[in-house]
């Protein structure tokens, strides 16, 4: 099996604020924007941030590393480009894919 890894840009909602969002390491929902009626639009991801800060609600553009956890994924998913929803229990933020890697 094949790990991937990609980049990302992330906003979490102001809202998300008294909300408990995970500690890094913790898994994360993905939802892929524009893929909801897919039945694998959803993505378990662990996420850590590229500067060692945690994410607070109401960060803007927070650049991540994102490791999937959900199996594999096809080669249009997840791809540079992609926007997507974050959710910790509901919506908490969401995202925009910088580029994909694959270890």
């Amino acid at each position: 099996m094949k790990l991937t890894k990609f980049k990302a840009l992330v906003s979490l909602d102001a809202q998300a604020d008294g909300a408990e969002l995970p500690a890094e390491g913790c898994p994360f929902t993905l939802r892929e924007k524009g893929a909801e009626h897919r039945l694998n639009a959803f993505h378990k991801v662990v996420m850590s941030t590229d500067d060692g800060e945690p994410l607070r609600p109401g960060d803007v553009n927070h650049v991540v590393t994102m490791t999937l956890l959900t199996g594999k994924t096809g080669a249009d998913e997840l791809a540079a480009g992609c926007r997507f929803d974050l959710w910790h229990g509901d919506k908490v933020g969401h995202g925009l894919v910088s580029r994909r890697l694959v270890i």
